[in-house]
């Protein structure tokens, strides 16, 4: 079962956040959270709504 859409969301915004604090590439970011595989894709379909100029054909 997927996560609650506003956690997907705050985890989104949150991976956002630390790769703009320069914490790593967002693929790095976005791994650390260490999310089940349908979460993972919902964090990543929010971030490429929120920033569409990232690359994140690789993170999935």
């Amino acid at each position: 079962m997927a996560m609650a859409n506003y956690k997907i969301r705050i985890i989104a915004s949150a991976c956002l956040t630390r790769y703009n604090a320069g914490e790593g590439n967002i693929e790095t970011v976005i791994h650390s959270y260490d999310l089940p595989e349908e979460d993972r894709e919902l964090v990543i379909d929010n971030i490429k709504i929120k920033r569409p100029e990232l690359n994140l054909s690789s993170v999935v």
